[in-house]
């Protein structure tokens, strides 16, 4: 018969006691992990969390679905809800709870040492998940299960990480059943998600992966892609289960799609022939030569999303690791505009050691590369990775929780963020791109007026008072001419 699995999964930003933003997306993570445990003859169920629960209404979902198992996934900025929620739970229930996701895979002994979890999931979960569900079913005793820790009455029981399922083949479509409809965001009823591969080589020092990758035995085969064949035919199946008619793109959320030239070759060709759909991908800009951008377009790309993080040389090559040069950025955007693909660029304030003119470098690479659209976040240490760890020997940490990246609030204490020139920047960072944007396009005179735009940004010689008044003019006619749009992808 098999057990009854439940995952809970939290998907809204909270900012404060009084407003959140739901998110409603499909999160393929739980997809494939309810596909495999579906294979293996177990049931799952989803409490799909779009915004903020109270205790009874929290815990009368959980006495409906009546589970066996519940199955939490967290990231670092959720993990507070999730703990919560856990506490509730174990007041009034003895059932096992374990908990995966990017959270305890980073830092499995804090997970467990503030929930009161009976388990956590290093990395992947399939594999581990269904041979839990397979010991709890057959009343034997799982604290041995290769990827999952155990509180234990003698402590916590460390199991080594199994290795990585390296013929992503082998795995079930993610189950996208499992989710409700009536939760999803307007945009999510839109977009057709899959992933045709699984990790990332690279290893910038803020990003997790480097951190997850270090962690199987097999890690060398961190980077796996899936046959074309397969993509292909989870494709046509995301696409002829449309029966509303609403689908208008599909989108990769793959890391980078463009690392095996071959395999991407064969896949924008097959693309291009058997699907009547534009696409969506993110990918790097070191990555994008013309023949690739060329193809991209002829295959239906719409939109790439690429990494900028910090438009200050220097800090993201020693601080973020990112080696890649300010020419090889406003190139790649460039080049997309040239072939009909829309860009967005991803871009981090409150950078360890970013002062106010590294944070006008950000504005102004993005004046340069022009993108369609720009993701304006704020950086936050994530356990365990390397940026974590400087952070923290540098004495920048304060250990303030944010539920998101987007609400502009820091986790770190750096002098320059109090800096109210920094602050303004950071908060018009859109008007003031398109200002820049707009004197670079003016040639040698703009050039000229960029630099003394930078010197009242940026100069102490005068109170930020008195230069700000004039910068607002300047940044509030930006803001009514921006030409930049809103990409949901």
């Amino acid at each position: 018969m098999g057990l009854k699995v439940t995952f809970v999964y939290p998907d809204f930003f909270q900012y404060d006691e009084e407003r959140y933003l739901p998110e409603g997306r499909i999160y393929l993570g739980i997809g494939y992990l309810s596909a495999y445990l579906k294979r293996e003859g177990h049931r799952t169920s989803l409490i799909h969390l779009v915004r903020p629960v109270d205790r009874e209404e929290l815990l009368n979902m959980v006495r409906e679905e009546s589970p066996d198992l519940l199955a939490f996934s967290s990231t670092t900025h959720m993990f507070p809800h999730v703990r919560k929620w856990v506490s509730w739970i174990k007041e009034e229930t003895d059932v096992f709870t374990v908990c995966g996701g990017a959270h305890p895979t980073l830092d499995p002994e804090g997970a467990l040492k503030e929930a009161p979890l009976d388990a956590v999931c290093r990395g992947e979960g399939e594999e581990a998940l269904a041979e839990l569900c397979a010991a709890l079913e057959e009343d034997r005793d799982p604290t041995g299960i290769a990827s999952l820790w155990f509180r234990t009455d003698g402590g916590i029981k460390r199991n080594p990480v199994r290795p990585l399922v390296e013929d992503l083949d082998s795995l079930p479509f993610p189950d996208r059943e499992i989710f409700d409809p009536a939760n999803f965001c307007p945009q999510q009823h839109e977009r057709g998600t899959l992933m045709a591969s699984r990790g990332c080589p690279y290893s910038c020092t803020y990003c997790s992966n480097h951190a997850q990758r270090s962690i199987y035995p097999n890690r060398k085969r961190y980077v796996r892609f899936r046959s074309v064949n397969g993509v292909m035919r989870e494709v046509r199946q995301i696409v002829e289960a449309d029966a509303e008619g609403k689908l208008r793109y599909i989108r990769f959320d793959d890391d980078i799609l463009t690392l095996d030239r071959a395999w991407f070759a064969e896949l924008l060709s097959r693309y291009r022939r058997e699907v009547n759909l534009p696409f969506i991908c993110n990918s790097r800009v070191n990555l994008l030569d013309e023949e690739t951008v060329k193809a991209f377009a002829e295959a239906g790309c719409s939109v790439i999303c690429m990494g900028i993080e910090s438009g200050n040389e220097d800090l993201r090559r020693r601080v973020l690791g990112r080696h890649m040069s300010d020419q090889d950025i406003v190139r790649a955007f460039l080049l997309c505009r040239r072939y009909g693909i829309k860009t967005v660029s991803t871009n981090m304030t409150c950078l360890p050691d970013e002062d106010l003119p590294a944070l006008l470098d950000t504005v102004k690479i993005n004046a340069r590369a022009r993108p369609n659209c720009l993701q304006v976040s704020t950086y936050h240490p994530y356990p365990n990775t390397r940026l974590y760890e400087y952070c923290r020997e540098k004495g920048y940490l304060t250990g303030r929780h944010v539920d998101t990246i987007f609400d502009g609030r820091s986790a770190l204490d750096f002098p320059a963020f109090r800096d109210p020139a920094f602050a303004f920047v950071k908060e018009k960072f859109y008007p003031l791109t398109e200002l820049y944007s707009r004197l670079y396009e003016a040639g040698m005179p703009g050039e000229t007026a960029a630099r003394w735009m930078d010197l009242l940004l940026v100069s102490d010689r005068l109170p930020w008072r008195w230069r700000h008044r004039l910068i607002r003019r300047l940044v509030d006619w930006a803001d009514r001419h921006s030409r930049f749009e809103w990409i949901y992808y």
